[in-house]
């Protein structure tokens, strides 16, 4: 556990759900998958070889496709993709990383709903999430990730390989943490934050909103809304590496 006190004030509610073992979503769905970058390709591989999902298409904003397949699938343009796919029968998955503060993800997930779809989440089955924790919609949790108990994550959030979240942690919607973050107990994640990779966060802290945690970054105490943190550049020494006496 953790060590701190504990909050007084009760967790924040959030629209969340209680993920199934190895993916967030027990029954299969076909799946169409909003982007064709890297974070697509990497999405559509752990859908096809981690879950029990189909996905049958891609789809982009029109004036943005490049081609008329992904990975062997068809490229459809975003503002036809509810007449193509219906979302009584479709659901979907937006898989964009974290430009402008996540906002472009939370621009395409905002559409995507008011269209009319269900968004699946993918939690790897090499991830390890505790029954009580809590995993909302549209999220990505990739192998080696730690969720304890009663911790809360939001819709739309991204987790890179390899990252803790303590106990009674609440990571809000539209946020991506990156590989090997370590967010202690009792810690409040408002909404559009980014952590760089070894990012750590000390227990009981709250990370504002559209905060920006540097590689690297240690934080001990409340953050301001928008506030950038940057680790200290590594220092190069005067002399070479064959010159180390015991190296």
């Amino acid at each position: 556990m953790d060590p701190g006190t504990e909050r007084s004030q009760p967790a924040p509610d959030l629209d969340v759900a209680t993920p199934d073992a190895g993916t967030a979503d027990r029954q299969g769905r076909q799946v169409v998958m909003f982007g064709d970058g890297q974070v697509a390709e990497l999405a559509h591989y752990y859908l096809v070889n981690d879950s029990p999902h189909d996905v049958v298409a891609f789809s982009v904003d029109r004036d943005r496709i490049k081609s008329p397949s992904f990975r062997g699938l068809p490229v459809v343009p975003f503002e036809d993709v509810a007449v193509q796919y219906t979302p009584d029968r479709y659901s979907m998955f937006v898989a964009v990383g974290y430009p402008r503060v996540n906002k472009i993800r939370q621009e395409k997930y905002t559409r995507a709903k008011a269209m009319g779809f269900e968004l699946i989440s993918y939690v790897s089955s090499k991830a390890i999430v505790w029954p009580s924790a809590e995993i909302g919609d549209n999220c990505l949790i990739m192998e080696g990730n730690i969720i304890q108990p009663y911790a809360r994550i939001g819709n739309d959030v991204v987790m890179w390989s390899a990252c803790h979240v303590g106990h009674h942690t609440v990571v809000k919607d539209h946020c991506f943490v990156s590989a090997h973050t370590v967010i202690s107990g009792n810690v409040i994640v408002e909404e559009n934050v980014f952590f760089g990779v070894n990012a750590t966060i000390r227990n009981g802290v709250t990370i504002g909103r559209e905060g920006v945690i540097g590689a690297g970054v240690v934080i001990m105490k409340d953050t301001a809304e928008r506030a950038v943190y940057i680790a200290p550049e590594p220092r190069l020494m005067a002399f070479t590496s064959d010159r180390l006496p015991n190296l």
